[in-house]
């Protein structure tokens, strides 16, 4: 049965430090490194091994997964699997994308099914940075989308990003928890806006 896999893995560390993410503000040792790529192997070694796993495959890491090369292999490996119509991972979009392609397509990768999912932080990258990330997987012809956390401070940059991306990219808001109180009316109106 065609399904759609989530992959969360052990990886908690991340190259960023936003204020509202728990997860942020742990930094991973070697030997957790080492663990979680470990893990990540067995799980893309069963994934392809017979017809079980069929659908697609989305790497959801509490930390960042793509700064480390290992999941651009395992990625190529889960898309060479003839029964996964799709992989992809969450990111903040943060890697190399030259290199990681690299590696991506070193490893016999299919670039047709590749799925990626950025989340802009404002707290750690600028607005063209971001966006220039995003022209370049554009021009590698990568599918993805945008997210971002709506976060009442940052509407003028949410919809400036919006401005910036090409209309084919879609932008999703995910709800800020911890907010201590509701949206406004005029705030769920610009994310509705944004992402109906």
């Amino acid at each position: 049965m065609k399904r759609q896999w989530y992959y969360r893995g052990s990886l908690k560390s991340c190259n960023y430090s936003c204020s509202y993410c728990p997860f942020s503000k742990k930094k991973g040792s070697l030997r957790e490194e080492q663990n979680d790529k470990a893990a990540f192997f067995r799980f893309v070694e069963n994934a392809c091994d017979g017809e079980m796993v069929q659908g697609a495959v989305q790497i959801v890491p509490y930390g960042e997964a793509l700064i480390h090369s290992y999941y651009w292999e395992g990625l190529a490996r889960l898309s060479c699997n003839a029964h996964l119509d799709a992989v992809g991972a969450q990111s903040n979009f943060s890697f190399p994308v030259k290199q990681m392609l690299s590696c991506f397509k070193g490893q016999g990768g299919d670039i047709d099914k590749l799925r990626l999912w950025g989340t802009f932080h404002p707290e750690m990258t600028s607005l063209e940075a971001f966006v220039e990330q995003c022209r370049q997987l554009t021009k590698q012809k990568i599918s993805y989308c945008v997210g971002v956390v709506g976060v009442p401070e940052y509407i003028s940059i949410i919809r400036k990003l919006r401005h910036a991306l090409f209309d084919s990219v879609y932008l999703w808001v995910n709800k800020m928890d911890g907010l201590g109180r509701a949206y406004t009316m005029s705030e769920k109106k610009v994310f509705l806006e944004i992402d109906p």
